[in-house]
Order: C-alpha cells, then structure tokens, then sequence
C-alpha cells in the first residue's frame, strides 16, 4: 500500500467525512489555499452522514471508536450551531 494513502478504516472514513464537514464550514484546510465561503447547508449534510455512519454501525464499532465518533459528533454539531443556529436540514418544512 503507498504511505501516502491510509489504510480504508472506519476512522478513515469518519476524518474524511469530518474534513469536508469543516470546509463545508469554512474551516481552512492546511493543503487548500483558497477556502470557499462557509455553507452551512452542506455542513449540516456531512453532520447528518456521520449521524447516519453511527446509526449504522452500532455493535459493530470498537469502544475506541465510538468515543471518537461521539467526540467528533459533538464538535461538528457545536460548529454548526456557531455557525448558524437555525440551519435546517435539506428537505425540513
């Protein structure tokens, strides 16, 4: 396997989906130069993936992982009411 690349992992995923959350967000990238304007639409859709990743993998995440996921969760959501109280999920009456 090249170095560069991590291993496919379920903490893989969670840092992926994580970092496009926060560049959704605004948050600037170390390896992006130019960060796009915050959409916080966006970012309540990454958040909502990692609710649905937890959701999905319950009983079969290690005690590790699930404390990353719950920590990672409750940063993201802090984030995004920061952002925006009131954003609305895609498809909210």
């Amino acid at each position: 396997m090249n170095p560069a690349v991590p291993e496919a992992s379920l903490t893989a995923l969670m840092h992926l989906l994580t970092e496009q959350a926060l560049l959704s967000m605004g948050v600037p990238h170390p390896m992006v130069k130019e960060v796009p304007p915050a959409n916080p639409v966006v970012a309540r859709f990454y958040v909502d993936l990692i609710s649905v990743l937890k959701e999905k993998t319950e009983g079969a995440r290690t005690d590790a992982e699930t404390a990353q996921l719950d920590e990672i969760l409750y940063q993201l959501r802090m984030r995004v009411m920061d952002l925006q109280p009131a954003v609305e999920s895609p498809g909210a009456s």
